[in-house]
């Protein structure tokens, strides 16, 4: 669904949202991205970068000692050298199980897909060569999804607080 369409589904209109206009760094969801592929860093830089604070990492051990709570989303490249996608995946869920992970790959084989999606739950998986209105689309929601349910989960915790504190 691109995403003006979810923005219609949300009720709310892109062009109204302060944060499309110019947004501030800090505003701004962080998504980390783990790629071993230097070459395909700058392509997804300029792509995400005014939409996204990034933060890049070149090897799977990098991803996960990078990751915080304040990540949105994860994009892995599941294929590198060392540890692979899925291991990233896995030790990230360990630490935020609800953050959603993109597997961005240039191998896609149907059977694989299929055996990935059902063992590591990622949010899409997504073709390198393919579009990359998918990745962005794929991205937008994830981080919407994601930040919502964040905000949801802190009114609930200020909502018992308050009732703590009033009995």
């Amino acid at each position: 669904m691109p995403s003006k369409e979810y923005d219609t589904l949300l009720g709310a209109d892109p062009a109204q949202r302060p944060d499309r206009e110019k947004p501030e760094s800090t505003r701004l969801p962080l998504v980390l991205v783990v790629d071993e592929d230097r070459g395909l860093w700058q392509p997804l830089g300029a792509l995400l970068s005014e939409r996204y604070r990034l933060v890049v990492c070149a090897s799977a051990l990098d991803g996960v000692a990078a990751f915080t709570e304040d990540t949105c989303a994860v994009i892995i490249d599941v294929r590198m050298s060392g540890q692979d996608g899925f291991w990233v995946c896995d030790q990230i869920r360990k630490v935020q199980p609800e953050v959603p992970v993109i597997f961005y790959s240039a191998v896609q084989d149907e059977q694989d897909s299929f055996e990935v999606i059902n063992a590591h739950r990622p949010f899409a998986y997504v073709d390198k060569h393919g579009d990359a209105q998918r990745l962005l689309d794929a991205l937008e929601k994830a981080t919407r999804i994601f930040q919502s349910t964040l905000r949801s989960r802190r009114i609930i915790e200020r909502l018992q607080r308050r009732r703590q504190e009033a009995v």
